[in-house]
């Protein structure tokens, strides 16, 4: 029975004592008694075999869980014995680990005492035997075994050599001093032997006695001795062998002095890469950095009387207190103007300053790599920083603190003004003749047009100057000179030489103008002979007293007048040509100025910054300077671009377009675009536009050059869809009409615009407007008069809503 089982036998229990109680206060007869006894009696009954029920399983699974119970106490006494014999074993086996670990430390103990007793006997007898073989070499002058036998002497532990033992076995009769006494005197006496013998040796040029003594002298602990002594002696060697290029040949050699400073960063180079093997071998290659500050300093000093000689030499202060005195007096008009200095001899001196300052790079960034790898620091290519050395040395100073870079900028920005002044007079404009035909012309590259000869010439010039100072390495000229030619080609060449001229040819350009051929014409007087020979010279007929009367003086005139038409015709078209040939100068010299900047700088080189330019992030700023300089002076030069096409268009070009659009979207004499099934094909309008299209368009084809005549075709698209529209809008079409319409616009479109797609976008707005009215009454909502939500949804419409309900009003046969 289950402990819910007792829990209700113990409630019925007590309901049925209560009930009895209850009853057994009711009972009145013996007969009432006796019932109620049999009830109890069988309740009796009742409740002991459920009680019985309930005690007999139990009883049995408490026997069980009993049973086992004992089992396992079995089980574990048993484990619990095997327990006690385990750690019985251990502690055995513990007590007899202790024994062998104490045996096996008391064996370690006398064997490294024994080892360290050994070692000791083993050191003092290296010490006695290297003592006695140093003795006798230092008798026989035999000074390489004598530092070999102080060098393992002096690697020994400076105990033994100072140990009471090492003092009472090494002395004999012999030598009775003390090891440590012997060793510091014969140190002493080896320092001041090994001086005089490399001094010796470097007096007289013996570089295997001087190579053989200088590797002696980290061995016997004099390594800065020795250094100190070989600073000396490399930069004796640089100074000789400067003064020898500087005496051995005449100055007069336009590249001598920096040949001769190239010579001498090549000695100092040649020394710190030979000189730097057994320095590394024999002292350590940290010791490099102090050789290199000597070498340097020494470096420096003779660079500084090269340059020194230099600038005396080639009169750099001369020349620029000349320029500065003819700048100033150029811009005063009141002023003399003095003969400028010779722009060969600017050269001159300009590519040698350059030469100077490019070997002056190139052996800094040598130094600094020597110098970061011996000094034992990994710097990625482009973040070296200038080692001290070379910074705070007076050639640096000379470099950068003492008007020498300003000088170099200055003789730069003569030349290139000077230069540029010299283009201008020698200036040629080719002719045009040759484009002028009705077929196109094939152009191999872009040196086929037709520019003027500035462009060439300006471009070799900065060419030139960006050359020398690329080269320089020095960042700091390189930017400057970067924002000079910036101003300078934005107010020189786009303003005062570009703007200026075409400026001048832009009153000469009127609708009556054609482009043709341009045909010189003859002298006047020479032509009305020609074209009247019986008429004598009327400048002679006049000294001689004869005056012209009647026919042959009205012929004469007649002559005259017709000439002279002719040759103001063929003088507007020669400037028509000039002005063509200077909007082509505009674009074709922003081609050249991206070949010189991006595409030679950056692009066809692109370690060019990183090796000239290799320390900081100077590379990548130059490169940044680069790329906005180029972008600054292409949008001037794009600027002024589009005002000269603009200028053509408005003054030239427009008057005869818009000529040639008069037939165009006409059907009649009003605005009404019909068209039947009679007149639908024809469409002889649009053929006549297309003759004279292509006859008119096609010498501006040959002779602009691409982004020219683009800007041009630009132009006269955006007047097309203007006059185009403002006669769309004022038409009425029928159904035939639109389709003709439709058909007219795109031949239209195809014809002028070609493959140029970005032109085509300009006429979306005409062609939805023509499409619009092609469409019928079941495409229109009757509500909003739109097109219907899906049609408005399946385009990307330019036309705003009132625009396409005007457009669809176009029509006026529609379904209603």
């Amino acid at each position: 029975m289950l402990p819910t089982d007792s829990q209700t036998l113990d409630t019925r229990l007590s309901t049925n004592l209560a009930k009895y109680h209850t009853v057994l206060s009711k009972i009145s007869t013996v007969s009432q008694l006796a019932k109620l006894q049999a009830v109890i009696s069988n309740e009796h009954s009742t409740t002991l075999k459920s009680l019985d029920d309930y005690v007999q399983p139990s009883h049995t699974s408490i026997n069980q869980n009993v049973r086992a119970l004992e089992l396992q106490r079995t089980k574990l006494t048993q484990t619990l014995s095997k327990l006690h014999h385990a750690l019985e074993d251990i502690s055995i086996s513990r007590d007899l680990a202790q024994q062998i670990s104490s045996r096996i430390r008391s064996v370690d103990n006398e064997r490294q005492r024994v080892a360290q007793t050994l070692q000791f006997v083993s050191h003092v007898q290296i010490l006695k035997n290297n003592i006695s073989m140093a003795h006798g070499a230092i008798e026989r002058s035999d000074y390489k075994l004598a530092a070999t036998s102080i060098d393992a002497i002096l690697k020994l532990p400076p105990t033994i050599i100072s140990s009471r033992f090492a003092n009472k076995v090494v002395p004999s009769a012999e030598i009775p001093e003390d090891p440590l006494v012997l060793v510091e005197q014969w140190t002493n006496q080896l320092s001041k032997a090994f001086q005089e013998k490399f001094e010796s040796a470097a007096r007289n040029q013996d570089v295997s006695s001087l190579t053989s003594i200088f590797q002696l002298f980290p061995l016997i602990q004099k390594s800065n001795l020795g250094l100190d002594l070989y600073s000396r002696y490399v930069c004796d060697i640089i100074a000789t062998q400067s003064r020898k290029l500087m005496t051995g040949a005449a100055p007069d050699n336009t590249t001598f002095y920096a040949r001769a400073l190239l010579h001498l960063f090549k000695i100092v180079s040649t020394i710190i890469n030979e000189h730097s093997k057994i320095i590394t071998e024999c002292y350590g290659k940290e010791h490099m950095v102090h050789i290199m500050t000597k070498v340097q300093r020494e470096a420096d000093m003779q660079a500084g009387l090269v340059l020194d000689s230099f600038l005396e030499t080639r009169k750099v202060e001369e020349v620029i207190q000349s320029i500065q005195k003819f700048e100033k007096l150029s811009s005063s008009p009141d002023e003399p103007v003095i003969e400028p200095p010779a722009v060969g001899r600017v050269s001159n001196i300009i590519n040698e300053y350059s030469m100077i300052l490019q070997n002056w790079s190139m052996y800094c960034r040598f130094f600094a790599l020597k110098w970061y790898e011996f000094g034992g620091e990994r710097v990625n290519e482009g973040e070296f920083q200038l080692p001290a050395p070379i910074f705070k040395g007076n050639f640096y100073s000379k470099i950068h603190n003492s008007g020498f870079l300003s000088s170099f900028q200055a003789l730069v920005r003569y030349y290139l003004s000077a230069s540029f002044t010299k283009t201008i007079s020698l200036e040629s404009l080719p002719s045009l003749n040759q484009y002028l035909t009705k077929k196109p012309y094939k152009h191999d590259d872009v040196s086929s047009y037709a520019f003027s000869s500035i462009v060439e010439d300006l471009t070799l010039i900065i060419r030139n100057c960006l050359i020398v100072n690329v080269n320089t390495g020095q960042s700091q000229l390189l930017g400057q000179f970067l924002d000079f030619l910036a101003r300078f080609l934005q107010n020189e060449y786009l303003i005062k030489f570009l703007q200026h001229n075409l400026r001048q040819l832009q009153p000469r350009l009127t609708s009556n103008i054609i482009l043709k051929k341009h045909v010189p014409p003859i002298d006047s007087n020479t032509a009305s002979r020609a074209a009247s020979p019986g008429v004598a010279d009327p400048s002679k007929l006049s000294n001689l007293r004869f005056n012209f009367k009647g026919a042959a003086s009205s012929a004469l005139s007649n002559i005259q007048s017709n000439i002279q038409a002719v040759y103001a015709d063929e003088e507007s078209v020669l400037k028509l040509h000039e002005y063509l040939i200077y909007v082509n100068t505009l674009s074709i010299g922003g081609v050249f100025l991206q070949k010189l900047l991006s595409k030679e700088l950056l692009q066809d080189r692109p370690q060019l910054l990183n090796d000239n330019f290799p320390f900081s992030r100077e590379a990548q700023v130059l490169r940044e300077k680069i790329e906005a300089t180029e972008q600054n002076l292409l949008a001037q030069n794009n600027k002024l671009l589009q005002w000269a096409v603009k200028q053509l268009f408005e003054n030239l070009l427009q008057p005869r377009i818009r000529k040639m659009l008069g037939a165009l979207f006409v059907q009649g004499p009003t605005n009404e675009y019909f068209s039947s099934a009679v007149d639908f094909e024809d469409m002889s309008h649009l053929h006549q536009f297309s003759t004279d299209w292509t006859e008119f368009m096609m010498p501006y084809v040959n002779v602009l050059y691409k982004s020219c005549y683009a800007q041009l075709l630009s132009c006269i698209v955006d007047f097309m869809v203007a006059h185009i529209s403002s006669r769309i809008w004022s038409l009425q079409v029928n159904e035939l009409g639109s389709i003709k319409l439709d058909r007219e616009l795109s031949s239209l479109i195809a014809l002028v615009c070609d493959d140029q797609y970005v032109l085509r976008e300009k006429f979306i707005k005409l062609t939805q407007i023509v499409l619009i009215a092609g469409f019928e009454d079941d495409d229109f909502d009757p509500t909003t008069k739109d097109l219907k939500r899906e049609i408005v949804d399946s385009i990307n419409w330019v036309l705003t809503p009132a625009e396409r309900i005007r457009a669809g009003e176009l029509r006026i046969d529609k379904r209603r």
